[in-house]
């Protein structure tokens, strides 16, 4: 551990610098320490490196430069310092894992939290692929967005086939993007032939996965990761609805091409209603879970439906119409 300076170290190495050099009883018949002390203190200057032996005199000591002791005993110190709190940070990610996975047991009934934010991505993929090996009746989930990172595909594959095996009943919801994104179809295909039951529809709220109605997991958006893990049964039961009504008005997802042309005529639906809402091509593109680009490129498609030339002339013929349910 970095050394602690105990007190009169410094009085005496100013006082050394006006001597050619100094012995332990030097200091204390001079500055009125004990020997005791004064050995101390000598000890103390020589781990500081503000000090070093004379070459020509034994028990002599002369200063030494403070730039060289701090180069190298900070950064000694520094080290040691981020040594400590790296083991803080994963006693404490550690110390939130098993909490979590105790509010999930049989002793924790009476626990009053109700949701934790955890920070850390690696700790998020752990909790989620034991909350799935601890399930035994149903999972949801709804997975916004069209496409899946390889590492991510691969971790949902192990957690979701380990559940279906297990004859756990699950629900997918994916966005009308996800159809025409070739992995996410074809990993699709695989969980449907599991005994998956997978669904899409043209616009999500967000990310989430519900355990047997007990835990439910809220990953965080954007690029620190983490998650909010819930385990209020008020909330949770709040979030099952959600996830209730939008299944109840969600499309098949059989993986099938013939299909995408209705599928591409909902989310110009959707489209059309945020463009009356005035949302820009950003949102609207985030909401669907498709590129800004293609975004645009049903914005264009639509508008031309309408020989409309601008955004507010579009808005205006849709409602003059009263077509917003018929494009």
């Amino acid at each position: 551990m970095f050394p602690k300076p105990v007190p009169g170290i410094f009085e005496v190495y100013e006082w050394s610098l006006g001597r050619d050099g100094f012995a332990v009883d030097d200091i204390a018949h001079e500055l009125g320490f004990t020997l005791d002390e004064s050995e101390g203190i000598v000890a103390e200057l020589l781990e500081f490196q503000l000090i070093q032996p004379a070459r020509d005199q034994d028990a002599w000591f002369v200063p030494a430069d403070p730039g060289l002791a701090s180069s190298q005993l900070l950064n000694r110190g520094e080290l040691d310092l981020l040594e400590r709190k790296l083991a803080v940070g994963q006693l404490r990610n550690d110390l939130a894992r098993l909490s979590l996975l105790f509010r999930s047991s049989k002793f924790s009934s009476q626990y009053a939290n109700s949701f934790d934010v955890v920070k850390v991505p690696e700790t998020v993929r752990l909790l989620l692929s034991e909350a799935a090996a601890n399930s035994s009746r149903e999972v949801v989930c709804m997975q916004p967005g069209s496409g899946w990172e390889p590492e991510e595909l691969a971790e949902a594959q192990a957690r979701d086939f380990q559940l279906l095996g297990r004859g756990v009943r699950m629900r997918v919801l994916y966005q009308h993007a996800a159809r025409f994104d070739t992995p996410t179809r074809e990993y699709a295909a695989k969980l449907i032939d599991s005994g998956a039951e997978v669904r899409t529809a043209g616009a999500l709220f967000g990310k989430i996965f519900i355990f047997d109605r007990t835990a439910a997991y809220i990953p965080a958006s954007g690029e620190g990761g983490g998650a909010v893990v819930v385990q209020e049964p008020s909330i949770i039961d709040f979030l099952y609805s959600c996830f209730e009504q939008v299944w109840g008005t969600a499309k098949e997802f059989d993986t099938r091409r013939a299909e995408i042309d209705v599928i591409s005529g909902d989310m110009k639906k959707e489209i059309v209603k945020m463009l009356i809402s005035g949302a820009k091509d950003e949102a609207i593109a985030r909401r669907l879970g498709v590129s800004v680009r293609t975004c645009r490129k049903h914005i264009g498609q639509v508008m031309q439906m309408f020989g409309a030339t601008s955004r507010f002339q579009f808005g205006y013929l849709v409602k003059e119409a009263n077509l917003e349910e018929d494009v």
